[in-house]
C-alpha cells in the first residue's frame, strides 16, 4: 500500500501545482482535515473540501511568490510523510525566506483524510507574516 499511497499524494501535489482542481477534489475525502499549528496566522483545524480550499488560499496569499519544492516522499501503509522546502516573500516587509517543512498525510480507501504540516520555524513564519523584519532576520 505504501507505493500507492505515495503515488496518490504525488499525483495530488502535481495536480495542485498545475491547477487541476478536478483531480485535487477527486483525491480528497469529503471530510478531509488539515491541522495547522494554532499559533500560525492560518492556524487551526479545517474540515471538508471547501475548508481545505479556503486554507490553501490563506496560506498561499499570506506571502508573495509562495512555492513548495518536494524533497522526498516517505510512506508506510496509509501514511505518507512529505519532506519539502517552502519559500516565498513577506508581503509586509519584502523579506525572502526558505524553510524546511514536513507534512504527515493520512489516507483511507485511496483518499486523503488528513494533512498535518510542520514548519521548521513557526516563529519566523509569524514574524514574516507580520513584517517584523528584525525578529525574522534574527531567526534561522
Amino acid at each position: 500500500m505504501t507505493d500507492s499511497s505515495k503515488d496518490i499524494v504525488r499525483t495530488f501535489l502535481g495536480a495542485a501545482r498545475e491547477g487541476d482542481r478536478a483531480t485535487v477534489a477527486s483525491l480528497l475525502h469529503p471530510e478531509v482535515q488539515v491541522i495547522e499549528a494554532g499559533s500560525l496566522p492560518f492556524g487551526g483545524v479545517v474540515s471538508g473540501v471547501e475548508g481545505f480550499n479556503q486554507l490553501v488560499r490563506r496560506v498561499f496569499t499570506t506571502f508573495a511568490n509562495t512555492a513548495v519544492t518536494i524533497d522526498e516522499y516517505i510512506g508506510d501503509g496509509d501514511t505518507v510523510v512529505v519532506l519539502a522546502t517552502m519559500s516565498g516573500q513577506s508581503k509586509a516587509s519584502g523579506e525572502a525566506f526558505s524553510m524546511p517543512i514536513c507534512e504527515i498525510w493520512r489516507l483511507r480507501d485511496g483518499l486523503i483524510t488528513e494533512i498535518r504540516p510542520f514548519y521548521h520555524d513557526t516563529q519566523k513564519i509569524n514574524a514574516l507574516a507580520a513584517g517584523t523584519v528584525e525578529l525574522a532576520n534574527d531567526l534561522v
